[in-house]
């Protein structure tokens, strides 16, 4: 059979089937059998699709900035990384809408603005003139080519130029200052009483009878959620380098290698005096300021001590009174022409009067510190300590590959990876999903835990890094479905629920009968006879007031002004379960003639900043829902 199959396709039917595919392959190329037809992205907004590498990228950079914040308290563990994902992606969409936008309208970024804005970068300086060798170094430091760089600087700046454009427009007019101002400084006179429920906790029936029919009325308040116990290993990179030594050799090699970084910073002490005048004052006035500098210049080569002629004529009335010191400061701390001119005496020297914007100095170098390398033994320690934690690191890495394989290989047990690593197999309480003792209180962990993989599919988790050179890999070890707790086990718990709710509506009864009699023209402070009542009076109080129940105040800025001298009376519950009434008599606006002219000034710049994060907000809004943004699951 097979030979007949053969003489087959050698005949000329196999002919023409070659024949096909060869004509197939010259006209559409191997690739289009093999190519994958499905397109990878982030994110596509009209039509423009966002890189997953753009987008990994973004997010590493919100990390970055949020472990730059927190500095020593970072702990990678309470990183929502989803959120922390979600938020880089909505960056660049609408990065992205901004960009689209600001084409549609015309806006367009010019060469010369581009080269300015990239010239104006500090970091591309070098004696505060632009430096093309600098400029492209860095960029290549940054794993980034020139083009790529002025690519991505010209779409910020095109986004930037739309915000820019719609954002400077906002503005607050004097009359909305002055209803903001009335708000804020608004008066009321008002008095209250307050219901307490506690005391009739003590007289309200509490059967058995009633506790059960509460206990199933609400059954669903007292569910116990799904909860699991955990087998867990934790690889810790501090417990690895507790023995670690390190020999002398290494230590002198390093010590070598840091020299120049261990090199202190220098800092200078010095004093001046100061004849002021301000940078556009006319020619005459710089000349008797100069003149009057050259005389006291002179003064100190006639012997004068410094201290007194800096107390007799320095401007600068701060450092007066000292004689003219100034204390320790760095290199580039002072303005340009004051710490060049320090930087250039030696100790004890005086210079000539030096003109900066505040007008002329005579400056003396009083004192140098800093500026030198310390001794091995100075910084044996820190240096021993960084050897070390290198050599932890190397460990940890290995140890965590390691870990990894092994979990992997055997997903079922922990038992391979706590053989091969000499770690000890712990385990956890009870926990559910919003976490628990122990280990339950890294919220990665517990979504490790109750992932599908681990919970339903019965695997080990992946290392979770819990904080730097820490991880955890985790097992199910018993799982309890939800269920509703047994009465025995909630029964302190539904009594005093039941108290609560029963006494809250007895203080609702008696504070609603209160009320009716107060409208018939009883006073609150007549009707405060009884230890269950909480009686305040307030006048001329202003909402940022303290001192009187937070609930009480909210409620009474919100009541409508007394009309015709007649109060307003209301009631409310309290969220404790108290019952409050309020009686408002009167309410005095602030007035805005109070406000100085820098008060009204601080207030328009903050009500202006404010308009313009809402027109920004509203447009990104507006962008978005007129967009076709489409989401693969994997992003959503």
């Amino acid at each position: 059979m097979l030979q007949a199959f053969r003489n087959t396709v050698m005949g000329w039917l196999g002919w023409i089937i070659i024949g096909v595919v060869i004509m197939t392959f010259a006209l559409f190329g191997l690739g289009s059998y093999l190519q994958n037809k499905s397109r990878v992205y982030a994110a596509k907004v009209n039509d423009v699709e966002i890189a997953p590498r753009d987008l990994q990228q973004a997010y590493q950079q919100q990390r970055i900035r949020i472990q730059q914040k927190m500095g020593k308290a970072f702990n990678p563990a309470l990183i929502d990384e989803k959120l922390l994902r979600k938020q880089a992606l909505d960056g660049l969409i609408n990065r992205e809408l901004l960009l689209q936008a600001a084409r549609d309208n015309g806006l367009v970024i010019s060469d010369a603005l581009l080269a300015a804005q990239i010239h104006a970068i500090r970091a591309f300086q070098e004696d505060g003139v632009f430096s093309d060798k600098k400029y492209r170094e860095l960029i290549r430091s940054r794993g980034q080519s020139v083009s790529e760089f002025e690519y991505m600087t010209r779409r910020s700046l095109l986004a930037d130029q739309l915000l820019n454009g719609l954002t400077s427009t906002a503005f607050v007019t004097p009359g909305e200052i002055d209803r903001v101002y009335r708000l804020q400084n608004q008066k009321r006179d008002f008095s209250y009483l307050i219901v307490s429920a506690k005391p009739f906790e003590a007289s309200v029936d509490i059967s058995d009878t009633r506790i059960q029919q509460y206990y199933d009325k609400h059954s669903a308040d007292f569910m116990v959620p799904e909860r699991v116990k955990l087998a867990y290993l934790r690889l810790n990179g501090d417990k690895l380098g507790a023995s670690l030594k390190v020999d002398d050799a290494a230590l002198e090699a390093l010590y070598e290698e840091r020299k120049a970084s261990l090199k202190t910073k220098e800092q200078r002490r010095a004093s001046h005096i100061l004849i002021a005048v301000s940078a556009d004052a006319d020619k005459d006035t710089v000349a008797k300021a100069k003149a009057k500098a050259e005389a006291i210049r002179a003064q100190l080569e006639a012997g004068k001590k410094f201290a007194e002629l800096a107390r007799k004529n320095s401007d600068d009335p701060g450092s007066a009174k000292q004689g003219g010191d100034l204390g320790f400061f760095g290199h580039g701390d002072m303005v340009p022409e004051f710490d060049k001119a320090v930087y250039a005496l030696k100790k004890g020297e005086v210079s000539g009067p030096i003109r900066t914007q505040y007008g002329f100095h005579i400056i003396k170098l009083t004192d140098i510190k800093g500026g030198k390398i310390p001794p091995l033994a100075d910084v044996r320690d820190k240096l021993i300590h960084e050897l070390q934690q290198d050599k932890i690191n190397d460990l940890f890495y290995g140890q965590l590959e390691q870990l990894t394989d092994l979990t992997y290989e055997n997903p079922d047990s922990l038992d391979a990876a706590a053989e091969g690593l000499g770690l000890k197999i712990q385990h956890s309480d009870w926990l559910d999903a919003k976490g628990g003792p122990g280990i339950g209180k890294y919220p990665k962990v517990v979504a490790a835990a109750f992932s599908d993989d681990v919970l339903e599919g019965g695997n080990n988790s992946e290392p979770v890094e819990v904080a730097p050179n820490d991880v955890i890999v985790v097992r199910v070890e018993e799982r309890q479905p939800e269920h509703q707790a047994p009465l025995k086990e909630v029964h302190d718990k539904v009594v005093a629920r039941l108290k609560h709710e029963l006494a809250a509506e007895a203080a609702r009864t008696r504070g609603e009968s209160l009320l009716a009699r107060l409208k018939d023209g009883a006073t609150l402070e007549e009707l405060n006879n009884q230890d269950a009542y909480a009686y305040r009076k307030a006048e001329a109080v202003m909402r940022t007031a303290s001192g009187f129940n937070p609930e009480v105040m909210r409620k009474v800025f919100t009541l409508a002004h007394p009309q015709d001298d007649k109060p307003v009376d209301d009631s409310f519950a309290l969220n404790n379960g108290d019952f409050a009434l309020v009686h408002l008599t009167s309410v005095t606006d602030g007035d805005p003639a109070e406000l100085k002219p820098e008060q009204r000034a601080r207030m328009t710049r903050g009500y202006e900043a404010m308009y313009r994060s809402l027109e920004m907000d509203t447009l990104i809004r507006d962008l978005r829902a007129r967009a076709d943004i489409v989401l693969p699951a994997s992003s959503e």
